[in-house]
């Protein structure tokens, strides 16, 4: 069970102007278009099972809670959590990832937080023990605008084995490393998947930089602090880039000025 939360959210909500809530709303309308309780399909071809598994969503106000149930996923696929585990962090992290991006074109950043517990998710309605761990760590633990894995997550062999997905801060603590996949996370694929990328990214860009100026300006210290965070996040992810494509899409981490 993950919960997201856009930062900044409460206060554009009152200084926005129309445009801006209409992109907001649009977005949210857009993860509610998702969710429905859990979908898992699968079928057998030449001895290999392949499934497609659907988390459920829920929306609501600047919160989004996306969970998957592991058992039976388990019992679905007919494997191990380790290999569950995999099929459920490598769909987050795309969700996560297009969330991010869609958040940041209009001004937000994501924070959340991720765990493993008793939830019930259907009909419109969730509530239990893994929503309350997962907002107590959006709420007070994770700071930054990063999802952080609980202990019920990190305390699992099976879902902590060489992760590509998952990161340490110099905290201590773990979150979804969606900075490497967050560019091109930011279109989907088609005709015009290149130019909007590249609009993204120049759009992104001079955004973070114009926080960074104004919030330290004004002496918001506090939200100068976690776009400062995502900025050398951002910075660390396109650098993890393989530098080729990069090139391909005009695009250069040398070009930003941020600090590193």
């Amino acid at each position: 069970t993950a919960l997201l939360d856009f930062l900044g959210f409460s206060e554009a909500s009152s200084q926005a102007d129309d445009a801006t809530r209409l992109k907001v709303l649009a977005l949210l309308q857009s993860l509610a278009d998702l969710r429905g309780e859990f979908d898992l399909q699968s079928t057998v071809e030449e001895g290999n099972k392949t499934s497609r598994i659907k988390p459920a969503i829920s929306t609501f106000s600047d919160h989004i809670v996306i969970s998957f149930p592991v058992q039976r996923i388990r019992d679905e696929l007919g494997t191990s959590e380790q290999i569950a585990s995999f099929f459920i962090r490598s769909q987050f992290l795309r969700l996560l990832t297009g969330i991010a991006a869609a958040a940041l074109g209009i001004g937000f950043l994501v924070r959340g937080g991720a765990t493993i517990g008793k939830l019930y998710h259907a009909r419109g309605v969730v509530f239990g023990e893994a929503l309350v761990d997962a907002f107590q760590i959006e709420s007070r633990t994770a700071i930054y605008p990063r999802v952080v894995l609980s202990n019920k997550i990190t305390s699992r062999s099976m879902w902590m084995d060489n992760p590509t997905d998952i990161a340490r801060c110099a905290d201590g603590l773990y979150h979804f490393d969606y900075f490497k996949t967050l560019l091109f996370g930011a279109a989907v694929p088609g005709v015009s998947f290149n130019e909007t990328v590249i609009a993204w990214f120049r759009d992104s860009v001079a955004l973070v930089s114009k926080n960074l100026t104004e919030l330290e300006a004004s002496g918001k210290l506090n939200e100068l602090a976690k776009w400062a965070w995502f900025a050398r996040e951002f910075r660390s992810g396109l650098e993890r880039q393989n530098p080729d494509l990069l090139k391909a899409f005009g695009i250069s981490v040398d070009a930003i000025s941020w600090p590193k």
